[in-house]
């Protein structure tokens, strides 16, 4: 099992450290949904945190649509954390109608250098749910995270089931949306999910990660 902790302060990457978290999303403003983190904060990461630091990649808030002056910030950003030593990257991209921006996308994989990456809950917007997972999987996308199309990765369990038994031999899922310790457990009752993603946040002004919060979720998957 493997529990991915989405990184929205530095205070949270020390605790990703000592809770032994298999995996962070480093980014930054979780009240859009995370957007590039900066790379100062990246640096200081990078000498806490032992683990794998998957770096979002998303210049701006808003609109998962691009256009080309917007694409080409994001493949610098990718040029620079992967010389600073990411270990892979999260990165989505749509067209005007609600569908994988295959070119962008196949554009910013190859600029990741060979490294993992994961196409983050833009998925969740796309107006043919199967179609987008399917250019995922063309386009060379390693893993996706989802809600299944729905409110919350809970709401959406029997959709990501699903999308798991035809293709998980070709992509990774990580269920994210909403995962907390109250849940986890149900979430994970006769299913086929083996990676979750969570911000552990509660009721913190700073959106740093809860220790405790942390610690109960390892403690259904562990």
């Amino acid at each position: 099992m493997i529990f991915e902790l989405a990184v929205f302060h530095p205070d949270t990457v020390a605790i990703a450290q000592v809770c032994n978290i298999s995996r962070i999303e480093l980014c930054d403003n979780y009240q859009v949904g995370g957007v590039t983190p900066s790379i100062d904060n990246f640096i200081s990461a990078r000498k806490i945190f032992t683990g794998p630091i998957m770096v979002m990649i998303r210049p701006q808030a808003g609109s998962f649509v691009y256009d080309d002056a917007i694409l080409n910030q994001m493949l610098e950003e990718i040029k620079t954390f992967d010389a600073l030593g990411a270990d892979g990257f999260v990165f989505g991209c749509l067209t005007s109608d609600n569908y994988v921006n295959t070119s962008q996308l196949e554009q910013l994989v190859n600029a990741a250098n060979h490294k993992p990456v994961t196409f983050h809950r833009a998925i969740d917007e796309v107006t043919d749910y199967k179609k987008g997972i399917q250019d995922l999987i063309h386009c060379g996308v390693t893993s996706v995270l989802t809600t299944g199309k729905m409110k919350s990765a809970l709401d959406g369990k029997d959709v990501i089931n699903s999308m798991i038994h035809q293709y998980g031999s070709q992509l990774n899922f990580i269920a994210g949306g909403g995962v907390r310790c109250n849940n986890v457990k149900e979430l994970l009752s006769d299913s086929r999910i083996s990676e979750i993603h969570s911000a552990a946040i509660v009721n913190h002004p700073d959106f740093i990660a809860d220790k405790e919060e942390v610690m109960k979720i390892m403690n259904m998957l562990f």
